[in-house]
């Protein structure tokens, strides 16, 4: 199983759980502040991943750090300790703040354009997102002088380039189709 498939399984028996306890918010804010803990901590990260350091020591110095930490989470961290998944943590909580969002019909759509967009058509964009996808939709904006102009929008794994480089990119790619092509588009013309 490939290691972003381990991270989905368990992030959905995670979130399967939290959700029958009513405890989704309380896993998803400990288990982000422990991944955040472990980002940020050389000597946390080392601690999790040697292999020279048994089990029950991990388990138990994890145990000590996320006391007073939501059950759930610290189970989850004990399962993939006992797993050998540790290295998964961070994916976990990715696929695990997926589902969350995706049960709250939340959608992530980043926005390319040229200039800055004005608070009006961030707005303006957002409604028609939310409209199209029946969704609730939060924007992440980046500018990128290379777009020349128009849009790119990138929701999920598809993408809607309606910016004027794609477009002379394709007019481009057009305007250098072999002469046959267009010879015959000359012949049925007359």
């Amino acid at each position: 199983m490939s290691e972003g498939k381990i991270a989905r399984v368990y992030a959905t028996a995670l979130y399967q759980a939290a959700r029958e306890e009513g405890r989704v918010e309380q896993v998803r804010r400990d288990l982000g502040e422990f991944v955040q803990a472990m980002g940020s901590s050389p000597e946390l990260r080392q601690l999790l991943v040697a292999e020279e350091i048994a089990d029950v020591r991990k388990t138990q110095v994890l145990l000590e750090l996320t006391e007073g930490g939501d059950e759930l989470m610290r189970n989850l961290l004990r399962l993939m300790v006992d797993k050998k998944r540790e290295s998964e943590l961070a994916g976990v909580f990715r696929a695990f703040v997926h589902l969350v969002e995706e049960a709250e019909g939340l959608v992530h759509v980043e926005v390319v354009s040229a200039v800055p967009l004005t608070a009006p058509l961030q707005d303006a964009l957002r409604t028609k997102i939310e409209q199209s996808l029946q969704k609730t939709v939060e924007l992440t904006l980046t500018v990128d002088k290379e777009i020349l102009g128009g849009l790119r929008l990138r929701i999920g794994d598809r993408v809607a380039d309606a910016s004027v480089r794609h477009r002379l990119e394709r007019l481009r790619a057009l305007l250098i189709t072999p002469m046959a092509s267009l010879e015959g588009s000359v012949e049925a013309a007359s």
